[in-house]
């Protein structure tokens, strides 16, 4: 008896909810916003795409056709690297518009990445972009609270629930009927987006079509946990009021709460409780830790002299230009390494620093589930911060290599004896350049991106099942008059 009473509630709820003429509008308008924010995001990646190929392809040019050279004066030139977007990025851009997409690399210094598209656009950017996961996690539910804010409230008022009662439906019934049906319309907006972001992304990245499948479920299986979570406090907010009035007033109370006001204050709280340097103060610490362990450009330096005079003594010679190599050129390779620990342990603590607010903004989704969500879709989308880390310690490896390659280029090629006035200038053979392969971007693939969902997905697991408790503790209280 209960499922047929329950399948009636759920079946009758879903069809008042959708026979109206403003909820096809509604729904035809989100589909139509969302998707024209997918074509638009497409358009927008194809053209980032192109361009990124475009400043490669010149970057690498440049590089490969520059004269015979130093191989020092080739390590200052430098080499510009970008940072290629997730082809799911169309459907949620997450931290992408305020992160940096291009590094210059240097030798003894690491740049970090600059022009994000936040520090280029207009000051309405930073207040989040406009995208299909914006509309899904904020909007959509602002309207599942307008349409099933008076499911139960009214029926009370109208004494309709109590009939119901007397003709054989429970409160279980009732308050379960109402739920799944205003969570199933409320999928109305979710389902028929999911397609139309999946066949975008796969026409931006063919190739990776298995990918960004997988990546799709995960994001439709949380936003449906997300939409069962609005419509169950929805439908419990509406069980509890006196009058419709009061419980559109309380429901649009709790959206408040949850998506304007919580996000902001766990943001601003994690900042404070986790305080990170500014950018001038992390490189100028940086610097300064450099410059007290040794500076390599420097013939009079404790640390390298100590290096010089171990050498002289080894190789039983009384001046470096006796060494059977390069001496400049081990010494900037000393360097080299020495800066670069150095830097990955400064930029371990900062990233560590970010990692601890991202921690405390996850688990505050035990209070917020939108936060979980938002976390869950942009780590999916491939816009996260652990993305970006990515590319920045591929960035850094790429950067070291091309420095230590360099510095054993001049090491085996250039001579101890600087050239006097009328001879060759110490250079090495431009053909050099070209053996160094350029930077590849890598993304993470699905495994990886798994294990880093697993606190917000276990937080969604956690409302699912707090949802289905209290719509059971309900159910035994509820109040038909």
């Amino acid at each position: 008896m209960f499922k047929s009473t329950l399948k009636l509630i759920v079946r009758k709820t879903r069809q008042d909810l959708l026979k109206g003429k403003a909820s096809r509008i509604i729904l035809a308008t989100v589909f139509l916003f969302c998707t024209a924010s997918i074509i638009l995001a497409f358009a927008k990646y194809r053209d980032h795409i192109s361009q990124i190929q475009e400043h490669r392809k010149e970057v690498r040019e440049n590089w490969e056709h520059r004269p015979d050279k130093h191989p020092h004066r080739m390590a200052h030139y430098g080499y510009l690297v970008f940072r290629s977007a997730y082809p799911l990025s169309i459907f949620d851009s997450g931290l992408d518009d305020f992160l940096g997409n291009v590094i210059f690399l240097e030798a003894h210094k690491q740049n970090t990445a600059n022009i994000s598209e936040a520090g280029s656009s207009g000051i309405l950017v930073r207040f989040g972009s406009f995208n299909s996961a914006f509309i899904l996690q904020t909007l959509v539910p602002l309207i599942i609270i307008f349409f099933g804010y008076a499911l139960v409230s009214q029926e009370r008022e109208n004494a309709t629930l109590k009939i119901l009662n007397l003709q054989g439906a429970s409160a279980r019934d009732i308050l379960w009927g109402k739920v799944l049906g205003l969570w199933q319309f409320s999928l109305c907006f979710l389902i028929p987006l999911i397609p139309v972001a999946y066949i975008f992304a796969v026409l931006a990245e063919p190739s990776m079509w298995v990918d960004i499948l997988v990546r799709v479920i995960m994001v439709l299986v949380s936003y449906t946990m997300y939409y069962f979570f609005i419509a169950t406090i929805t439908v419990i907010i509406s069980s509890f009021s006196k009058t419709s009035s009061l419980s559109l007033v309380s429901s649009i109370g709790c959206w408040l709460l949850l998506v304007v006001f919580l996000p902001k204050t766990v943001q601003f709280a994690a900042q404070n409780i986790f305080p990170t340097p500014s950018r001038i103060a992390f490189e100028t610490t940086l610097e300064e830790e450099i410059i007290r362990s040794g500076d390599s450009h420097n013939p009079d330096d404790p640390h390298f002299k100590k290096i010089k005079d171990s050498l002289l003594k080894r190789y039983h010679v009384d001046e470096t230009a006796k060494l059977p190599f390069n001496y400049s050129g081990f010494i900037m390779k000393e360097g080299e390494k020495m800066s670069s620990q150095i830097y990955i342990r400064h930029q371990k603590e900062l990233q560590g620093q970010y990692i601890n607010q991202l921690r405390f903004s996850e688990l505050f989704g035990f209070v917020d589930p939108l936060l979980a969500v938002k976390n869950y879709s942009m780590t999916a989308a491939g816009t996260d911060f652990d993305t970006y880390q990515r590319f920045q310690g591929q960035a850094e490896q790429y950067r070291y290599k091309m420095a230590q390659h360099l510095n054993d280029l001049q090491i085996e090629n250039i001579s101890n004896i600087k050239p006097t006035s009328g001879q060759p200038a110490a250079v090495v053979d431009s053909d050099h350049w070209k053996e160094f392969a350029d930077f590849e971007y890598r993304f993470s693939n699905v495994s990886e991106t798994i294990k880093e969902q697993i606190i917000p997905f276990g937080i969604l697991i956690f409302w699912l099942i707090a949802c289905t408790c209290a719509i059971e503790i309900r159910s035994r209280n509820l109040k038909f008059i």
